[in-house]
């Protein structure tokens, strides 16, 4: 039903909050659309810079588990290959349950945003292994909080993700790859360092403050 309205003939003007479905839209539809850059706010957020060592490192994993392009699975199955002596898991979910084998220290469920912030804020790394977004916003606002990303990349998240500069990329399916980008993180302090003022910066650019004049000069005739 929603693919049939991109074939009404109207003077109909098209806003896209992501830089894949405005080419998306022209190539299978031919329809122009204005991009409207998503944003956050920042005054939300607390931002701290994460010390990896000396303590457990806490891992968040975010997304629907009974969602299959969400692929929590796969965040699931990079865990399992840590030590647990010196990583903990926190799961976030709006809806799915925690599957059986699941390792799951603490599990978190239709939590409201507000205290979604602060789940980022006391967590280090957030693995997220979505296949589809239009827009992700969870690597986002780890970055805001100051914390790591370590993400498969799909159309929703690339055009702000860049890897070793304020995340790292692992190729989506690629259970070792993710492993080694965590053990990677963990033993470089530089690493650490780069990617968390580049993590704030690019939160910042994205501040919808930053952004507000850009959005409502779309609606101007």
């Amino acid at each position: 039903m929603a693919e049939k309205t991109y074939f009404i003939r109207l003077n109909i003007q098209y806003i896209t909050i992501s830089k894949w479905c405005e080419k998306w839209l022209w190539k299978k539809y031919k329809k122009k659309a204005k991009y409207a850059p998503n944003g956050i706010d920042l005054n939300k957020f607390t931002s701290h810079k994460r010390v990896l060592k000396g303590r457990k490192i806490r891992i968040l994993i975010e997304g629907d588990s009974e969602t299959i392009y969400k692929n929590v699975d796969e965040s699931f199955k990079i865990v399992e290959n840590l030590d647990r002596k010196k990583f903990e898991v926190w799961y976030l979910s709006n809806h799915g349950q925690p599957k059986k084998w699941y390792k799951v220290d603490k599990f978190l469920n239709s939590i409201p945003y507000d205290e979604v912030i602060k789940i980022y804020e006391q967590c280090d790394v957030l693995i997220k292994s979505s296949k589809v977004e239009s827009f992700s916003y969870p690597p986002l606002e780890m970055m805001a909080t100051g914390g790591y990303a370590i993400v498969a990349p799909n159309d929703g998240n690339k055009e702000y993700l860049k890897h070793e500069e304020n995340c790292l990329l692992y190729e989506l399916g690629d259970i070792n790859g993710a492993v080694n980008c965590i053990n990677r993180l963990v033993s470089d302090e530089k690493l650490q360092e780069h990617l968390y003022i580049n993590g704030l910066s690019t939160a910042q650019k994205r501040d919808w403050k930053n952004l507000k004049d850009q959005i409502i000069s779309l609606y101007s005739i």
